[in-house]
C-alpha cells in the first residue's frame, strides 16, 4: 500500500511522470540504445564491416552522453528541463534521418553517432529524473521506476518493430521509422505534459505546486561537498563497471543469441524479454526502494545478474535457462539507472542534483561507452562472447560489493 502522501504526489504529478516516461523511452537511453543491436548484422552485411566495427559505434554514442551529462545537468539546474528536453528530442530525430545517408566509410558512421549523442544529450535520464525527484518524495522510488520504465517499454517493443521495418524497407527504413516515432509521438507528449514544479523558497512543500522551468528551495550538498564523500566515489566506481558490462551485453545480445542458433527475428524476440524485465523491474525495484535499503536491493539484483552471465556462457542450455539469464540481465539494467538517480537524490539532496547526477552519469556513460567497444574487440579476437560474459560476471559482483556497502543516507529534510 502506498502512503497517503505518496498517493497525493502521484495525483498532482502524474502528467510530468507520463511525459518523463515517454521522454526516457524515446531518448538516447531508450529506443536508440535498445534498437542498436538489430542494426549490427544488416549494417555489417551492407558495408562489409565486422560486428566489432559496428558495435564500436555504440561506444561513440555513449561517449557523447558522458561528455554532455554534466553540461546538461548544469544547464537544467539553471534553465529547467522542459525546453532542453524538447529541443534535444527534435535534434535527435533529425540525426536519425541523416544516418540514412552514411556510406561505407566507418569513420563517418562513428562520427554520426557521436554527433547524435551530443545533440541528443538533453534526452538522457538527467533531464527526466530531476523533474521526477522534485515532484516526488514519499513515492520517489516508485515514481523513478515508472519514469525510467519508459526505456524498458522501448526495449520490449522497439527491437521487434524495428526489425520488421528493416526486413521490409532496409536499414534506412528502420532509422526513418524511429525518427518518425520521435517527431509524431514523443515530442507532442512532452509538449503537452512535461511540466516542472517550483518549490517556494521559504518552504519545502506546497499544496498547489506552481509550474515553471526553474526550481528553488531545494536542500542538499553542493557539487564540491559531494565530491569529498566516500559515497560519491563508491557510487561512481561501482556504476562504472556495472554500466560497462550491461551496455556490452545489451548491444551484443541479438548477435550473441544468433550465435546460439536462433534466427534473427527469434533472437530479437528473446532480446525483447530483457525489455520486459527492464519494464517490470523498474517499477518493482522502484517500489522496493521506497521500502528497503537501496544498497541491499543493489546487492541482490547485481548478484543474480552475475549468475545470469555465467548461465549464458554455457552452450547447450535449454531455452528457458537462456530466458532466465536474459531476465536477470534485464533486472540489472532496470536497477542501474534507477539506483543511480535514487542514491544521488538521497545521499546528496536536490540542491545541486543536476550537476551531481550529471557527473555521476559521466562515470556511468564512460563505463557504458567502453563496454561495447571491448566486447566487440573481444569477439573479433576470440570469435565468441565468452570472455565478455566472464568479465561481466566479475564486474557485476564487484558492483554488488561496492554499491552494496554504502551506509545510511543523510537526512535533507524530506528530500526537498
Amino acid at each position: 500500500m502506498l502512503h497517503a502522501d505518496a498517493i497525493a504526489e502521484f495525483k498532482r504529478g502524474w502528467r510530468a511522470l507520463v511525459a518523463s516516461a515517454v521522454g526516457n523511452g524515446s531518448g538516447l537511453s531508450g529506443i536508440p540504445f535498445y534498437t542498436f543491436g538489430v542494426f549490427v548484422l544488416p549494417l555489417a552485411t551492407a558495408f562489409d564491416w565486422s560486428r566489432g566495427q559496428v558495435s564500436t559505434a555504440a561506444s561513440f554514442l555513449i561517449l557523447g552522453t558522458a561528455i554532455t551529462a554534466p553540461i546538461i545537468g548544469t544547464v537544467i539546474d539553471k534553465l529547467g528541463a522542459r525546453r532542453v528536453g524538447i529541443a534535444s528530442m527534435l535534434l535527435l530525430s533529425v540525426g536519425y534521418v541523416l544516418l540514412t545517408q552514411i556510406n561505407a566509410n566507418i569513420a563517418v558512421f562513428y562520427a554520426a553517432w557521436l554527433l547524435m549523442s551530443l545533440v541528443g544529450g538533453g534526452t538522457t535520464p538527467v533531464v527526466w529524473t530531476r523533474t521526477v525527484n522534485i515532484w516526488f518524495d514519499k513515492g520517489r522510488g516508485l515514481a523513478l521506476g515508472v519514469a525510467l520504465a519508459g526505456s524498458g517499454l522501448a526495449g520490449v517493443i522497439a527491437p521487434v518493430l524495428t526489425t520488421k521495418a528493416i526486413l521490409a524497407f532496409g536499414w534506412q527504413g528502420g532509422y526513418l521509422a524511429i525518427s518518425a516515432f520521435i517527431v509524431f509521438v514523443a515530442v507532442p507528449v512532452l509538449f503537452l505534459f512535461f511540466q516542472e514544479r517550483k518549490l517556494p523558497a521559504a518552504s519545502h512543500a506546497a499544496d498547489t505546486p506552481a509550474l515553471t522551468t526553474g526550481s528553488h528551495g531545494l536542500a542538499g550538498l553542493t557539487l564540491a561537498e559531494s565530491r569529498t564523500s566516500t559515497a560519491f566515489w563508491k557510487i561512481a566506481i561501482g556504476f562504472f563497471f556495472v554500466s560497462a558490462v550491461i551496455a556490452a551485453l545489451i548491444i551484443n545480445l541479438v548477435p550473441l543469441l544468433i550465435d546460439r542458433g536462433l534466427p534473427q527475428v527469434e533472437a530479437a524476440k528473446v532480446a525483447s524479454i530483457m525489455g520486459t524485465a527492464v519494464l517490470i523491474g523498474r517499477v518493482g525495484i522502484g517500489y522496493l526502494l521506497d521500502r528497503f535499503s537501496a544498497p541491499k536491493v543493489a546487492r541482490l539484483l547485481l548478484g543474480l545478474s552475475a549468475i545470469g552471465c555465467l548461465m549464458l556462457s554455457v552452450q547447450g542450455t535449454p531455452q528457458w535457462v537462456v530466458a532466465l539469464s536474459v531476465i536477470s540481465l534485464g533486472f540489472a539494467a532496470a536497477a542501474e539507472v534507477d539506483l543511480l538517480a535514487f542514491l544521488t537524490s538521497r545521499f546528496f539532496g536536490m540542491k545541486s542534483y543536476g550537476k551531481i547526477y550529471g557527473l555521476q552519469l559521466t562515470a556511468f556513460y564512460l563505463g557504458a561507452s567502453l563496454g561495447p567497444l571491448c566486447a566487440g574487440l573481444a569477439y573479433d579476437a576470440f570469435g565468441n562472447y565468452l570472455p565478455t560474459l566472464y568479465f561481466a560476471a566479475l564486474s557485476l559482483l564487484f558492483g554488488a560489493v561496492v554499491i552494496g556497502t554504502l551506509g545510511k543516507a543523510p537526512d535533507f529534510g524530506g528530500g526537498h
